[in-house]
């Protein structure tokens, strides 16, 4: 304690702490028997799992067997970077699904833009070459710019190319 004049802030817990640190008279038999029942009475069963519940640990242990695109490693990496300091490793995974999902999705949409694209150029030509007649799915497709801002402002992101480009 504070006896030479100090000025001691005690918060209310080590106020008690300092209170039952000083106190002479242990616990009675009777006391510490209540103590125990107490302990005991704080054990709680577990309520039966609603369906989000369980929805939600099937999920978890889905995301235990599968490997997303994004390597655990770099969404690690960009959870630290924007401020995480732990991060749990069922957190980690669904974070990397959830950036894959998003960034398929934007890739899906480009790819429907292309496909827009290319078709409206074909029928506004009026003709088309053997090339062009091929069955859609042996087609290839090339993301292009054009094809990628579109797709991106579905999804709320502007892009816009650097001045030197234009």
């Amino acid at each position: 304690m504070a006896s030479d004049g100090e000025d001691v802030n005690l918060t209310p817990t080590e106020s008690l702490a300092t209170d039952t640190e000083d106190e002479e008279h242990p616990l009675s038999p009777q006391q510490h028997s209540d103590q125990e029942t107490d302990e005991e009475d704080l054990e709680v069963e577990e309520a039966p799992a609603s369906s989000e519940d369980a929805d939600v640990d099937e999920l978890l242990r889905q995301l235990e067997d599968y490997t997303p695109t994004l390597p655990d490693a770099l969404t690690v990496n960009i959870l630290k970077s924007a401020g995480f300091s732990k991060v749990d490793p069922e957190i980690v995974r669904l974070v990397s699904v959830s950036a894959q999902k998003f960034i398929s999705d934007i890739a899906n949409d480009a790819l429907q833009h292309c496909k827009t694209r290319t078709t409206n150029i074909q029928h506004s030509s009026g003709h088309s070459s053997s090339k062009d007649k091929k069955n859609p799915k042996d087609r290839k497709y090339t993301l292009a710019m054009e094809d990628l801002v579109p797709a991106l402002a579905d999804h709320g992101i502007t892009m816009r190319k650097p001045q030197y480009f234009v």
